[in-house]
């Protein structure tokens, strides 16, 4: 049993889900540089169970809202709560069908070179986009829209999907920290939605190589790292930008290339 490297990769997986540096990126280059356990490709999506619930509790306020809001569509009762579950709804569309496609024609691109690469270069952006004035305060169905699509690109290693969000959200005006809660309750679709069909998968095949104790103590490590993260960063983004991220993310590109 390989009880305390899954405790290891889910507090990496915990402290790296809430920045925009590519949490896959650093698992993978945690158990290559300290040769942890692999426990393979369905052990890393279950971590995000760990992660996914931290993000629920801390923005459980628009949680319930967007509960709410999705009993309004069902209901057909107009209200702000109706309207912002249906953006966070529509606006995920264009990841699934992209994602669908994707597992369709069994397409994966696992290239370090690639992963480091765009850890450089979509951090560069991200410093680019924060240099945007702050102009807006309410997402709306267009802007939702447009961060959908750019999630899109968080198919290719490295570039993280929270970091393209928030380089999307900063390019057209939000402020830093509405950026990172909206980039983070609109993880919730894609995120449950991975982990909902790899439990299925584990459930029909039987076969996942490594233990329910092993995966329990993964995603407690993660749900643990997760919430420090998410309070953290959302404190630090009151008075700081993200350009001490952005100086990581080129570094860490930079080690993940030569290594």
């Amino acid at each position: 049993m390989h009880l305390l490297d899954s405790i290891i990769l889910g507090a990496v997986q915990g402290i790296t889900e809430f920045l925009p540096v590519s949490s896959t990126a650093h698992t993978a280059l945690y158990q290559k540089i300290f040769s942890l356990h692999s426990f393979g490709r369905n052990f890393d999506i279950l971590l995000n169970l760990g992660t996914l619930l931290a993000l629920v509790v801390y923005f459980y306020r628009d949680f319930w809202k967007i509960f709410i809001g999705g009993l309004n569509f069902v209901f057909n009762k107009k209200s702000k709560n109706r309207d912002f579950f249906l953006i966070i709804l529509l606006a995920n569309l264009p990841l699934v069908v992209f994602l669908g496609i994707l597992e369709f024609l069994e397409v994966k691109i696992t290239s370090a070179k690639l992963a480091a690469a765009n850890l450089i270069g979509f951090g560069i952006i991200l410093y680019l986009c924060d240099r945007n004035p702050t102009n807006k305060k309410e997402f709306s169905l267009k802007d939702g829209m447009k961060v959908g699509i750019a999630q899109m690109l968080a198919f290719f290693p490295g570039v993280s999907r929270l970091g393209i969000c928030l380089s999307m959200c900063r390019y057209l005006g939000y402020d830093r920290r509405e950026s990172f809660r909206f980039s983070m309750i609109f993880s919730i679709i894609p995120v449950a939605g991975a982990c909902t069909l790899k439990l299925t998968e584990i459930y029909k095949k039987g076969v996942v190589g490594f233990s329910c104790i092993e995966a329990l103590a993964g995603i407690v490590s993660a749900f643990i790292f997760g919430m420090i993260s998410v309070f953290v960063v959302s404190k630090f983004l009151k008075k700081h930008s993200f350009t001490p991220i952005v100086i990581y993310r080129v570094i860490f590109g930079i080690s993940v290339w030569f290594l």
